[in-house]
């Protein structure tokens, strides 16, 4: 028996296009044909689901979430028991199925082996959620963004492994070699300082090209990709020098190394998000004071700077750094409006976060469109997003899988 979907208005993402009176006939897990609806009859025993009052798209993927974290004013997560912090995880992934995002990418987990389970076990049908693709545990250096490793330290002690913590080539090898062995799907590599970390700048560069470098040639000899976390401008020159994949954040990014990322293909997921909630809403909440002052200081040109790449021609994906402060998972779709504001056309912005995002994960032969023989990941919404994109904010109907998880 195949369920036959009835849509309104239909956004495949294969080519822009919006079709009307659209037919989408799944079979088990996998979308099997699309028709028009004229004169269209299901056979005797399908499930005709009516979407004809919905504007209809394929499932949304957020490429820059936290599992582990929760969107609290800080990262208390790292010192938490890890049995507590994979219990907040698959809520954190149910959370965000349920807002439309059927695939997220986790950009690095408070151990180096949990979200990999969460991953398996979401996979396995154990629980409900996003479908994970993970960094295993983010390689950072002594010092560096997100090294809390010693008491007294604004969160205390921390559960961090001294595997994730690199500082020559030869140990991010190791560390990068450490995180495919426990299954990650890539290497995160901090190369700047952060806004969330005591002690550093977000303009600082802690990681030199050959230390990138050395992430890159293991994630290449396996078949990943390689993201690097870079706010600063020599930190993202760097990181476009070693020939990451993908730059996050990207916030300070010049014209020189827009060049560079041209010419070897290196796109950016901005998460723009998370640093203006933390710039307006940070003081009141009670966000510590070092976090708002190096996001206010970031926030001014990050949308400009972003613009100046996109209109060179860098892929902008879509990604929110969510289960950071006061981003929570399923609340994140407020970062489709920054990208229009920031000049990214409506097209694009919807392709960022379908179609663009499947590609940079390698997945684009199952997710990412609605097309035969790709995965049944499907939502609908109540209005057309091209005509209002914060429609994507609450999102009616979510399909994973061939499965319907809401509406």
């Amino acid at each position: 028996m195949a369920k036959v979907i009835k849509c309104g208005k239909l956004f495949s993402a294969t080519d822009g296009k919006i079709q009307d009176n659209a037919v989408i006939i799944v079979e088990g897990h996998k979308i099997s044909e699309i028709k028009s609806a004229e004169g269209f009859v299901p056979d005797a025993g399908d499930e005709l689901i009516d979407l004809s009052d919905k504007f209809v798209l394929p499932g949304l993927i957020d490429t820059h979430v936290h599992l582990g974290f929760c969107g609290k004013t800080s990262l208390t997560e790292v010192s938490e028991p890890s049995e507590l912090v994979a219990l907040k995880a698959v809520k954190n992934a149910e959370m965000d199925l349920l807002a439309g995002f059927t695939t997220v990418r986790d950009e690095g987990y408070p151990s180096i082996t949990g979200c990999n389970i969460i991953r398996d076990a979401i996979n396995d049908g154990l629980f409900s959620g996003s479908r994970v693709f993970t960094s295993g545990m983010y390689i950072t250096q002594t010092g560096g963004h997100l090294e809390y490793r010693y008491p007294g330290e604004t969160l205390g002690y921390s559960t961090f492994k001294s595997g994730n913590v690199a500082n020559s080539p030869d140990e991010v090898r190791a560390a990068a070699r450490l995180m495919l062995k426990y299954g990650a799907d890539q290497i995160k590599v901090l190369v700047t300082g952060g806004v969330l970390s005591p002690g550093n700048e977000p303009g600082e560069r802690n990681m030199s090209v050959e230390e990138i470098k050395a992430a890159v040639d293991v994630a290449k000899m396996h078949g990943k990709i390689t993201s690097a976390h870079a706010h600063g401008t020599a930190g993202i020159k760097a990181a476009a020098l070693a020939g990451v994949s993908v730059i996050e954040h990207c916030t300070l990014v010049d014209n020189e190394t827009i060049k560079i990322m041209l010419e070897k293909g290196i796109s950016i997921v901005p998460t723009f998000i998370v640093l203006k909630v933390i710039m307006e809403k940070g003081p009141a909440a009670g966000v510590p004071d070092f976090a708002v002052r190096k996001a206010t200081a970031l926030a001014g040109s990050h949308l400009a700077n972003i613009k100046k790449a996109y209109d060179a021609g860098v892929r902008i994906i879509f990604g929110t750094d969510c289960g950071t402060p006061l981003t929570p998972h399923g609340q994140q779709a407020g970062e489709f409006e920054l990208m229009l504001q920031a000049g990214i056309s409506k097209t694009d912005t919807l392709l960022s976060a379908t179609k663009y995002a499947a590609e940079l994960l390698g997945w684009d032969d199952r997710i990412g469109t609605i097309a035969p023989g790709k995965l049944a990941d499907i939502i609908a919404v109540n209005k057309n997003p091209f005509e209002e994109i914060s429609t994507l904010k609450n999102v009616s109907w979510v399909m994973k899988d061939g499965k319907i998880y809401k509406g």
